[in-house]
């Protein structure tokens, strides 16, 4: 959790779009790899727990064919562990349960209402968590680049 200033005046509503801004998150957090190393199944809890340095393999597209570098830990959370059943539970906190969604969804971005739908948790409440200055987990509103 951070103290960070939007990019943008605009005031976000139950209609704009978050997802995990892992860029930022990377630059605010010293400790985000072991936030996401504490999230791994057990399997892959075991195949990373030796791991000192940043894990980059090589991931091909399936939709495109092209090869691309990517972090081993985080893609291995999110195309595995992040798609088991019991990944998402009613008992984790509004910010992990919203943090696991943009996980299990491949970060595409979300508004409340979205995450409302799939969590069960009020979209007033996700929209006020997320849209204050303290910034959790790198989940910031979404711009399109």
């Amino acid at each position: 959790m951070s103290i960070a200033s939007h990019s943008s005046l605009v005031k976000p509503t139950l209609d704009t779009q978050f997802y995990i801004d892992f860029d930022w998150w990377k630059q605010h957090d010293a400790n985000w790899r072991i936030f996401l190393y504490d999230m791994l199944c057990e399997k892959h809890h075991k195949v990373f727990e030796n791991q000192d340095e940043d894990v980059i393999i090589d991931y091909i597209d399936p939709e495109t064919a092209e090869v691309k570098r990517v972090d081993g830990l985080l893609h291995t959370l999110m195309k595995h562990c992040a798609q088991q059943p019991e990944f998402i539970s009613n008992s984790t906190s509004l910010v992990a349960t919203v943090f696991r969604v943009f996980l299990s969804n491949g970060n595409q971005p979300l508004s409340p209402r979205e995450i409302s739908e799939r969590t069960g948790k009020s979209a007033r409440m996700i929209l006020r968590t997320f849209s204050g200055a303290l910034v959790f987990n790198g989940i910031r509103p979404y711009s399109k680049k």
